[in-house]
């Protein structure tokens, strides 16, 4: 008799009855090793008659299993963060030189800054003889850039995603603070962020002396015409599963840039050039950008001058300041010329709808602009724009929104969530979100439209502008003069609180101070610049009170003049030079 075969239970199983955990078969009965019967099995054979009768049988394909990569930390993880930050960087320069047609050159000016930026950062001999270097995807598009793999860090820093513009609006009792990049004993070190790629963009323009500003990158960014918002996408998917998940939350963008962010950026980057290098940007090219100010505002070409004007006046040099004191909000010198012709605006065409009649035919308060025929055509125009949704514009869109938009708007949408959130990610995913929109075929994706230059101008904006000018030149009117009165009599009083309801202007400390027209005027100004509106109204608030120290020195001084010339000569005679100047200071 063969000996019995004995058999283990599964792992938490046992007998019933007396807690054998072996078992063997019997006549295709199951019984424990004390001879207990087991329920629940019973063995049999397959008849012979029986083949042959199961069906087609499916085996489930076994998904391949992902080998988890491992997760860097400490120098490796820094180093790779920086190649993955290298590689945007360079792929927002060649979007420019490409798709907006920037000059050549900029890509070497943006290399130098970069190479800059990491040239003292700490273990750089550490990082550089470091063997095995090589990680996939992040450096076989460096073209020069210099080895990120040279600059490790010691901790993280803030990243670019931040909703927050508490700390955005260049708040004057903030002070310009030291961002040395050298090495410091007990210092804890800041990684480049995600924002400063842009802002360095926005630097090498600044030395080429290209007229764009911050908020032209800002608006390429939002559009999705420099792949910036989704820049996280673009990084190879190897190097992204070595990274930890706070580099991962620094290379993503929530859904905009939010205002301001870009400005303060760049002037803290500038304010780090100057402190580590001693090295200096040179002005803003304003000229060109004024004109552009002036021409999407829709504001008449008299405005040029008076800014113009008021520069002089403040002797304004439209560079970045340097630190070494408080950096105030009209310091910035985007936000100073913004400032200077919504001011400009502000004194040649009263906002308050207060009137104020000039004194001769040649004061360019000559002329009077119809407020409301402006907002009506800036807003009417907008709204016939498009029935489509604006690029740039797809974070705003709310879930009541969802229910109100047509089938363009929600295509627009759809095609800005799959690029924004989508990517290359899990491929069951990306399947099931486009499975029912499979049937359905764009006839242009969002990333072939409006391919051009530096200038930003379509034939229909163009058509969208002669359209605007033609409603503001007829709503202006021709305002009489009315010279002083050089008479003296008892309504001396009367004649001073004319003339001073004249020459002074209102100051609108707050959005709530704003008239309607002021609020329009102010709200697209602060839009086209990029800022916040509180920003745009201190930094009014801030040329004013300097305009108004001007003119009282300048009352002063011709005061004092007239007193030395009356000594022994009598009453000093008023000429045409002195009255014109007096009308000058009446107009600032």
């Amino acid at each position: 008799m063969a000996p019995t075969k004995y058999h283990r239970f599964r792992s938490g199983e046992r007998c019933d009855e007396c807690g054998a955990r072996q078992w063997y078969a019997q006549d295709a009965i199951r019984y424990c090793r004390n001879g207990h019967r087991l329920e629940g099995f019973a063995e049999h054979e397959e008849d012979e008659d029986a083949f042959g009768t199961r069906g087609k049988v499916t085996r489930r394909k076994k998904e391949p299993r992902r080998k988890a990569a491992v997760k860097l930390a400490g120098d490796e993880a820094r180093e790779l963060y920086l190649e993955a930050l290298q590689l945007v960087l360079l792929r927002l320069v060649r979007r420019l030189l490409h798709h907006l047609e920037f000059p050549p050159d900029l890509e070497e000016v943006v290399r130098a800054l970069w190479a800059l930026r990491v040239r003292n950062l700490p273990l750089r001999e550490v990082g550089a003889n470091r063997e095995g270097g090589k990680r996939g995807g992040g450096g076989d598009e460096s073209d020069g850039y210099g080895s990120s793999a040279t600059a490790p860090f010691s901790s993280f820093s803030e990243g670019g995603t931040g909703d927050d513009e508490s700390d955005l609006n260049f708040s004057d009792a903030a002070t310009a603070v030291t961002a040395t990049w050298a090495p410091g004993a007990g210092r804890r070190w800041k990684l480049p962020k995600l924002i400063d790629t842009l802002a360095l963009c926005y630097l090498g323009c600044l030395v080429r002396r290209l007229p764009v500003t911050t908020a032209d990158f800002c608006y390429w960014a939002q559009r999705g015409d420099l792949g910036y918002l989704a820049a996280l996408n673009d990084i190879p998917r190897n190097v992204r599963d070595r990274l930890p998940a706070e580099y991962h939350r620094a290379l993503q963008i929530r859904d905009h840039i939010p205002l301001g962010r870009l400005q303060a950026t760049v002037q803290e980057l500038v304010i780090s050039f100057k402190t580590n290098f001693d090295m200096a940007f040179p002005p803003l090219n304003y000229v060109p950008v004024l004109v552009r100010f002036i021409t999407e505002l829709v504001l008449p070409a008299e405005i040029y001058p008076t800014v113009k004007c008021i520069t002089e006046i403040l002797k304004a040099d439209y560079s970045y300041p340097t630190g070494g004191r408080k950096i105030r909000t009209m310091d910035n010198p985007e936000v100073l010329l913004i400032a200077l012709v919504v001011l400009s605006a502000k004194l040649l065409y009263p906002l308050d709808g207060v009137e104020r009649p000039p004194r001769i035919p040649q004061d360019p308060r000559s002329m009077k602009v119809d407020w409301t025929e402006w907002q009506r055509a800036m807003q009417d125009d907008t709204a016939e724009a498009s029935c489509g949704l604006a690029r740039g514009e797809e974070h705003k869109v709310t879930p009541e929104d969802v229910f109100t938009m047509n089938n363009e708007k929600l295509d627009d949408f759809m095609d800005w969530f799959e690029k924004m959130w989508i990517g290359d990610g899990d491929l069951k995913t990306d399947e099931r979100i486009r499975e029912p929109f499979g049937g359905q075929k764009r006839p242009t994706t969002p990333g072939d439209q409006n391919k051009g230059g530096i200038n930003r101008d379509t034939e229909e904006d163009s058509e969208r502008l002669r359209k605007r000018f033609r409603v503001l030149n007829d709503s202006m009117v021709v305002v009489e003069p009315i010279p002083d009165e050089d008479t003296e009599d008892a309504g001396e009083k009367e004649k001073k609180k004319k003339e001073e309801a004249r020459d002074l202007c209102p100051v609108w400390r707050s959005e709530e101070d704003l008239p309607d027209a002021a609020r329009g005027l102010y709200g697209k100004a602060a839009s086209l610049a990029a800022i916040p509106l509180n920003t745009l109204i201190r930094g009014v608030g801030q040329v004013e009170r300097r305009l108004e120290v001007w003119c009282i020195q300048r009352a002063k001084r011709e005061r004092d003049k007239g007193k030395r010339k009356g000594k022994g000569k009598g009453k000093a005679a008023r000429t045409d030079d002195d009255e014109l100047e007096s009308d000058e200071v009446g107009e600032v």
